[in-house]
C-alpha cells in the first residue's frame, strides 16, 4: 500500500468472506467518547465494552465496499449510504480499469451478502498533488436498495478548525466496522483534516471513502471522506487528510450523481 491512501488491498478467496474495522486512536483537548456513544453516532452498539468495535453493521449507513480491479486482485474501501441506491466513496477507491464493485448486504444473524454495483463514477476531477488527492470523491450506484439507513449531507454548518468529528469505516487493523473520534486541525476547499497524536482515532488501511461527519439539529451529517495520509502504519505524526464535502466543486459532483440525497 502506498503511503498516500488509506486504501488496503486483500486477495480475497470469497469476496464476502471477511468482517473488516477501523484503526483506533488525533486531536488535543476533545476527550474520546464512550464506546456507546462512538457507535450510537451511527445507530449501532459497541461490540466490546469500553471498545469503538461496532456490532450490527446492518443498522449502520458505512457500507463495506469490495472492489476488484482489472487484473482480478481485490480491494477494501468503505462509503456511506446517500440514497438506498447510492453509495458515496473515494475517488481512488474506483481507479481506472475497476471490473467490479460490491456492497456487503449484512443480515442480523451475522451472515453477508455481495450486491454487485451497476455503475460508479468518480468525480471527473479527480487527481492527486503535493498536497493530497484533490476531487476524491466517487457515487457508487446499486441495483436494488439497501436494507440500512442512509446519512444525509451537512451543509448548513461550514466545518472549522477546531471541530470534533466522528470517523467510521471497515479499516485495519482489526477489519472490522468501527467508529473514532478526531479533532480537527486544518479545514480549506479541499480537505479537511489532522495530524494524529495518539490521543483521539486516526483512519487507516481500507477506511478509504469511509465518511466523516458530525451533528447538526440532532442528526449526524457527512463532511468529509476518507482519502489520504502520510504515513502508512496510520500511527503518531500521520497527517490524515479527508475530502471535504463542503467543498463547492465536491458537493456540485455528489448533488449531480446522487439525486435525491438528504441535506442537512
Amino acid at each position: 500500500m502506498g503511503e498516500d491512501m488509506k486504501h488496503g488491498f486483500k486477495y480475497l478467496g470469497v469476496v464476502m468472506a471477511l468482517l473488516l474495522a477501523g484503526c483506533g486512536g488525533g486531536g488535543d483537548d476533545v476527550s474520546l467518547p464512550s464506546a456507546a456513544e462512538l457507535c450510537g453516532s451511527v445507530g449501532v452498539q459497541p461490540k466490546i465494552a469500553n471498545g469503538s468495535n461496532c456490532a450490527s453493521p446492518e443498522k449502520t449507513p458505512v457500507i463495506l465496499l469490495v472492489v476488484v480491479g482489472a487484473g482480478g486482485n481485490s480491494s477494501i474501501c468503505s462509503g456511506v449510504l446517500l440514497t438506498p441506491v447510492k453509495v458515496l466513496t473515494a475517488a481512488h477507491c474506483v481507479p481506472a480499469g475497476t471490473s467490479r464493485v460490491a456492497a456487503a448486504v449484512w443480515r442480523a444473524d451475522g451472515s453477508v451478502k455481495a450486491l454487485n454495483a451497476s455503475g460508479w463514477v468518480a468525480h471527473p476531477g479527480f487527481a492527486q498533488n503535493s498536497s493530497g488527492y484533490v476531487n476524491d470523491a466517487a457515487v457508487v450506484t446499486l441495483p436494488a436498495a439497501m436494507p440500512n439507513p442512509t446519512m444525509p449531507l451537512l451543509v448548513s454548518q461550514p466545518s472549522s478548525v477546531g471541530d470534533g468529528v466522528f470517523l467510521s469505516g471497515w479499516g485495519g487493523p482489526g477489519f472490522e466496522f468501527a467508529v473514532g473520534y478526531a479533532s480537527l486541525t486544518s479545514v480549506n476547499e479541499n480537505h479537511v483534516g489532522f495530524t494524529y497524536t495518539g490521543a483521539l482515532s486516526n483512519a487507516c488501511a481500507g477506511d478509504s471513502g469511509g465518511p466523516v461527519y458530525r451533528a447538526a439539529g440532532g442528526r449526524q451529517g457527512v463532511v468529509g471522506l476518507t482519502s489520504s495520509g502520510t504515513a502508512a502504519n496510520c500511527e503518531v505524526g500521520d497527517r490524515s487528510l479527508f475530502t471535504n464535502t463542503q467543498g463547492a466543486s465536491v458537493l456540485g459532483f455528489i448533488r449531480s450523481q446522487a439525486p435525491g440525497a438528504a441535506e442537512i
